[in-house]
């Protein structure tokens, strides 16, 4: 996959300081690179520059079939691009389709996180790699866990005087 990053030259205050934001996500295909590397191109905006870095690869696990179903069916599906900045550059590492993923990046506060609108092609291939895997098993998070003590105790005597019902 490519990734285009674009930076930014702004002014906050006296200082100058650099802006980045991702652009997109295409396919690399046709040119299969082995190493992550990036051209420079002038951007379409005054200050800034267009980094097309080429070598990411979209890589999907059965673990994470939740998030990915979770994404492919939101409004708004989303690629996530983990980067971190080395020399002054805002180098991407890490190309997900799960926000899980992504959002421990970011609790972590070392990387950067980008999001992008996924394209089209990787919706379908990923509807196609849960179709294979199967779909996965919704969790219910913290309602299961709620119910959990009614359910044990249920049918049993909650002590002297007690009805087990409500109070009003």
């Amino acid at each position: 996959m490519q990734v285009v990053l674009r930076k930014r030259t702004i002014e906050r205050g006296l200082w100058e300081v650099d802006d980045w934001s991702a652009l997109r996500c295409l396919s690399d295909r046709q040119q299969v690179r082995d190493q992550l590397g990036f051209e420079e191109q002038p951007g379409d905006q005054p200050a800034s520059t267009d980094y097309c870095w080429h070598g990411l690869s979209l890589e999907l696990f059965r673990d994470e079939r939740a998030a990915y179903r979770f994404n492919i069916s939101s409004h708004d599906p989303r690629l996530f691009i983990v980067c971190a900045e080395e020399d002054e550059l805002m180098q991407p590492y890490l190309l997900t389709a799960s926000q899980d993923v992504a959002s421990s990046y970011m609790d972590g506060g070392e990387e950067d996180v980008y999001s992008i609108p996924m394209p089209e092609a990787v919706q379908c291939w990923i509807e196609g790699f849960i179709g294979r895997h199967g779909e996965p098993e919704m969790e219910l998070g913290k309602s299961k866990r709620r119910h959990h003590g009614r359910r044990k105790g249920a049918g049993k005597s909650q002590g002297a005087g007690s009805t087990g019902g409500a109070r009003g």
